[in-house]
């Protein structure tokens, strides 16, 4: 084993500060623990977990998905939130902040390479480079959950919606294109565009 072993082990805490990126989305719960009742935002951390369940969910129940490679597909959602580490998140709502999003990201990409571990590193700017491409099938599939995430998540939180600007067309322009290229994919989105409604989630 070489020397510096640990020194190179020890840029896995770069990953931990997912932990500590806060997103648009509301996370609300109770620590039994300490029995405090927390109202904050949700972290990227946490979004990379639910995006994991939700690649198990579909590529284990739809036949569509199920010729998915389901390790690279987790592989890419590891890692393509791992950029805001370096240029934080950026919310659907922040329109003039979006203009610049990708553009501020991908000049990003070699300056939070050099701070992984070895290997790792490349594993960032290939998975990233994958993700934005959408030139593979585990790629475009990895897009759709990213979005249908934010969607699933927030349906714990309906005074997010309407009452905050969110109404069915915007949430369509916003979520809608990365997810019609799958017919399983369109048909979840057009059930939960009908829930919302029906929910009266729109409503301000």
């Amino acid at each position: 084993m070489k020397s510096d072993y640990f020194e190179n082990f020890l840029k896995v805490l770069e990953f931990y500060k997912l932990k500590q990126i806060p997103r648009n989305n509301s996370n609300y719960y109770h620590d039994e623990k300490d029995n405090i009742f927390y109202k904050r935002r949700e972290t990227t951390a946490e979004h990379i977990f639910s995006s994991l369940k939700l690649v198990d969910f579909f590529v284990t129940t739809e036949p569509e998905f199920f010729h998915l490679n389901k390790l690279k597909i987790y592989d890419m959602i590891l890692y393509h939130d791992d950029i805001e580490i370096v240029v934080r998140d950026t919310g659907i709502a922040d329109r003039e902040e979006r203009l610049y999003k990708e553009k501020a990201e991908i000049e990003s990409v070699p300056i939070l390479s050099k701070r992984l571990p070895l290997k790792l590193d490349q594993k960032l700017v290939n998975y990233d480079t994958e993700y934005r491409e959408k030139v593979s099938e585990e790629s475009k599939f990895a897009n759709g959950i990213d979005k249908i995430d934010a969607l699933v998540h927030e349906l714990q939180y309906p005074l997010d919606w309407g009452p905050k600007g969110f109404d069915e067309k915007n949430v369509r322009a916003w979520f809608q294109p990365n997810l019609e290229y799958s017919p399983t994919f369109l048909q979840y989105f057009e059930s939960i565009i009908r829930y919302l409604k029906n929910q009266g989630y729109f409503k301000k």
